[in-house]
């Protein structure tokens, strides 16, 4: 499967807008600058996989609806993403194999994550 970096952001400000979300709103859950939720609909920046996960659950998506041509019926097939438990462990199997700064800043990510959500 070919990325299609122009499709994906596309999907992310439809995604907003279906949640009925204005970039106001998302800025304040990703705790970033409005004008960063613009970039990240415009491709001048980048989602990082914490941001990415977290716009997946304020926009009700799965996460591979940003990057698949499947219909929303579609998805309820992709058993390992249905499950957190699954998920979790497929994202720690492929962190496994990541390069060491890449799983350091990872594990910084979901530490800082935890820090701030409140349980």
């Amino acid at each position: 499967m070919n990325f299609d970096r122009t499709k994906f952001h596309s999907r992310l400000k439809q995604a907003r807008r279906e949640a009925r979300l204005k970039q106001e709103q998302v800025a304040r859950y990703l705790r970033i600058p409005i004008s960063a939720v613009s970039a990240l609909e415009s491709g001048t920046r980048k989602a990082d996989a914490i941001e990415l996960f977290i716009l997946s659950k304020i926009y009700n998506k799965n996460l591979l609806w940003f990057f698949r041509d499947y219909s929303e019926d579609s998805l309820g097939s992709v058993q390992a993403f249905e499950d957190p438990e699954a998920m979790l462990r497929d994202c720690f199997t492929r962190l496994k194999k990541a390069p060491p700064n890449v799983q350091r800043y990872i594990a910084f990510q979901i530490v800082t994550l935890l820090n701030d959500t409140e349980i």
